[in-house]
């Protein structure tokens, strides 16, 4: 019984990846290297250009990020999980730079849900990989926050704007 509980917590540890080991492809075709992030708070969200309604989280998403830029950076992950993200990476970046005026890194279109999941929502969904929590992304503009040591510490629903209060506290304590 004891070597079956050892290997099997053995099993688990090894299953636990950094964040800061993982890297994605961007919309300029290079990477975006969450090992260049350590010590700066991460926002990771789930964005859908097409979805209208929701891009005013775009617009707060990029004042958040101006506003916190020394120890935060926000990274866009454009997904067509949910039906909402039409278009060509090209298309995203213009969009969602020329008229959003995002600053912030943005991830290449990806799944962020089930089987398909980029390696960064795999990451996120298996509490055996970040040590914190099984998650399913459930719709556009869910959040995850990452703390400067790279320990995700929060998920905050897509009815949660950027600019909550719930997600500044959370920013704040850290």
């Amino acid at each position: 019984m004891v070597k079956l509980l050892l290997v099997s917590f053995l099993i688990s540890y090894a299953m636990v990846v950094s964040i800061y080991s993982l890297s994605i492809a961007d919309v300029n075709d290079g990477s975006i290297n969450f090992n260049n992030y350590h010590g700066k708070k991460i926002l990771i969200v789930n964005t859908s250009t097409g979805n209208t309604a929701a891009n005013q989280q775009l617009v707060e998403l990029q004042q958040l990020y101006q506003q916190n830029q020394d120890s935060l950076v926000v990274i866009a992950f454009p997904s067509n999980s949910f039906g909402n993200q039409t278009g060509t990476n090209a298309q995203i970046k213009a969009l969602m730079q020329g008229t959003y005026g995002v600053t912030f890194p943005i991830a290449v279109k990806s799944w962020v849900r089930g089987d398909s999941a980029n390696i960064i929502y795999q990451w996120l969904s298996s509490k055996l990989q970040n040590e914190m929590m099984n998650s399913k992304t459930i719709r556009d503009y869910q959040k995850y926050l990452v703390d400067g040591t790279g320990r995700l510490v929060a998920k905050f629903d897509s009815s949660v704007n950027p600019l909550n209060a719930k997600i500044q506290d959370a920013i704040n304590r850290y």
